[in-house]
């Protein structure tokens, strides 16, 4: 279950996520709800990494919607490819991000292979 912290900072909420996800394959995305109705967020900071499966590389993204396409205006955010071995970390300051109208976004950690893949991510956001 995912750890969802908020702390209010002035007319902002900030949210820090930290979930560890198991049995992730390619298309599998995590829902992170904010304030429960369509928001503009700042993503300040995308953590992840790979602690187990099949998958040689991931690519993050982030979704506006959760039945978004890759490269699609609903993509939010695209990460780069990341070597399993390695922590993705990208700090996102002064981008804004549409959620849907539930007020979710939609995190992909992106494995290329598997369904047996974990992840131990960290998820910092303020909603404006």
């Amino acid at each position: 279950m995912a750890t969802f912290t908020s702390t209010l900072h002035g007319e902002r909420t900030r949210l820090e996520v930290s979930e560890a996800l198991t049995n992730y394959g390619s298309g599998t995305r995590l829902a992170i709800e904010t304030i429960g109705k369509a928001c503009l967020v700042e993503v300040k900071r995308v953590k992840l990494k790979r602690s187990a499966g099949t998958a040689a590389t991931f690519t993050p993204r982030i979704y506006g919607t959760a039945s978004a396409l890759a490269n699609s205006v609903d993509m939010q955010f695209a990460g780069s490819s990341t070597a399993v071995a390695d922590l993705f970390d990208v700090a996102t300051t002064g981008v804004v991000f549409k959620t849907d109208a539930g007020g979710k976004l939609y995190l992909e950690p992106g494995p290329v292979a598997g369904a047996d893949n974990a992840f131990d991510i960290d998820v910092v956001l303020e909603v404006l």
